[in-house]
């Protein structure tokens, strides 16, 4: 792959703000369908499907600016890797929080974490050594994982008290952003989901 274009920095670009805003969840299926969007100027995703309909997903909240992504490339031996880092804080330890630790332990999941800039960032997809069954396909593993998790009661009366809790992945390619071609990210308040199409 050759370099065809230069970078151009706008002054849009210079005013945006950091921080994600919303953090979406969802475990990988041998059904899920995902479209991937490649050329000169776009490395996206235009659609993430379960078995030919709109996949769900579960949305986590958390405290606002603490959550933050990081990506860490490496090239060895001809190949780059990217180690993708999630981190944010669910405020409170609870029943609730501690049976989604759980769950999340020994679970495969894909993760969209959008931005305050209005982008979404995908986590654990990765058209490069995909991982469309993960049934099957394990020997790539570039799904996301949960990879840490601290508590805290705090000590004073003013101190955090919840969990942080760390998702991460490792991909050969640089994160895709979700631009989608159908309606995109629908939420549904009432039961803390929303869905792709």
């Amino acid at each position: 792959m050759a370099v065809t274009n230069g970078i151009n920095i706008h002054c849009s670009d210079l005013s945006t703000i950091g921080g994600i805003r919303t953090i979406l969840v969802r475990t990988w299926a041998a059904s899920d369908s995902i479209t991937y969007s490649n050329s000169a100027s776009t490395h996206s995703i235009s659609s993430i499907q379960a078995a030919g309909s709109d996949a769900t997903w579960f949305v986590y909240e958390f405290k606002n600016e603490l959550p933050s992504l990081a990506v860490t490339a490496a090239r060895e031996n001809g190949s780059t890797s990217y180690e993708c880092s999630l981190n944010f804080m669910m405020p409170e330890m609870d029943n609730q929080k501690g049976a989604v630790l759980q769950a999340m332990m020994d679970t495969c999941m894909m993760v969209i974490a959008v931005g305050n800039n209005g982008k979404s960032y995908v986590l654990g997809v990765s058209q490069k050594y995909e991982n469309e069954n993960t049934d099957g396909a394990v020997r790539n593993q570039t799904f996301a994982s949960m990879t840490g998790a601290e508590g805290t009661s705090g000590a004073a009366y003013d101190d955090d008290s919840g969990w942080t809790v760390t998702l991460s992945c490792k991909q050969w390619e640089a994160p895709r952003l979700y631009e989608p071609s159908g309606l995109g990210i629908t939420y549904y308040v009432t039961n803390d989901t929303c869905t792709t199409t």
